[in-house]
């Protein structure tokens, strides 16, 4: 099996996925699995996400990934196409690149002779969110999805006053998503189901064995010393050491230590248990 070959061979290898892997001879062009890149993993080209599909990059970097792009683009002809941003990326990544290219046409058409070019661009970019959004069955940002739906000059103006309260709504939306996640996931760290809390909501939480308490960023305390420990916590100083942590923070509701940050109701109920 080769792997050193043409650029031309590297696609096409790339879109048979008879191998692993290839690459060409001066290494800025390769692939690797399913994932093909221009110099280096910073830049994906096209990413198989089945069989059949292809999510395909929509940006641009220099002449010479400009001539990558246009090789695999060829190679992979027969291949069915999702365009993205970021093949590699997350949803997110790729919601917010077409968000951006929405807002800089509608600023166009705002001020334009002829709406009816960017009116046609906007299409295109909603047809382009419309496939991604239907393969992953997932729905786009509200923010996204209004700015798209601008169908004159007018809606222009007022897209762009509603916009922050769109923002708002969307932030609380995704505030009271995140806090029933967090929920899930810190009553699985507690049944130690979970190694670690990585959800976090700006504060630290601690769970208990027959031997230690644990912090959610993994600090573990003897039973005997964190109660000796609670003994103290509410006279606490800023200044004064626990273990090797400075006490750097304390309020009516909580404490921080080094780089934790406990609520005192946290801590009691720990005890208490």
């Amino acid at each position: 099996m080769r792997t050193v070959v043409s650029p031309q061979e590297v696609a096409h290898l790339f879109a048979q996925q008879s191998q692993q892997e290839a690459k060409n001879s001066g290494r800025s062009f390769y692939f690797y699995g399913t994932n093909i890149y221009s110099y280096g993993s910073h830049f994906c080209i096209a990413k198989f996400v089945d069989d059949h599909t292809l999510l395909f990059t929509e940006r641009g970097y220099s002449n010479s990934t400009a001539k990558h792009i246009n090789t695999v683009r060829h190679a992979t002809s027969h291949i069915d196409k999702i365009y993205c941003a970021y093949p590699t990326g997350s949803h997110e990544q790729n919601y917010h690149y077409w968000l951006n290219e929405a807002e800089d046409i509608a600023s166009k058409l705002k001020n334009a002779r002829k709406p009816e070019i960017y009116l046609s661009q906007l299409a295109y970019v909603k047809y382009k969110v419309d496939r991604y959004k239907q393969y992953f069955k997932i729905d786009m940002p509200i923010t996204l999805e209004k700015a798209l739906s601008i169908m004159n000059k007018a809606e222009v103006a007022e897209y762009l006053e509603s916009k922050q309260k769109i923002l708002d709504a969307e932030a609380k939306r995704k505030a009271k998503e995140q806090s029933k996640q967090h929920a899930v996931e810190l009553k699985k760290w507690r049944a130690f189901e979970k190694q670690s809390l990585y959800l976090r909501d700006g504060f630290d939480y601690i769970r208990r064995d027959d031997e230690k308490f644990q912090t959610s960023q993994g600090v573990n305390v003897p039973i005997e010393i964190g109660l000796r420990l609670y003994e103290n916590i509410r006279s606490a100083q800023v200044g004064d050491k626990f273990l090797s942590y400075t006490v750097n923070e304390v309020t009516k509701n909580h404490i921080g230590i080094g780089c934790h940050k406990i609520t005192f109701k946290e801590i009691d109920n720990i005890v208490k248990s």
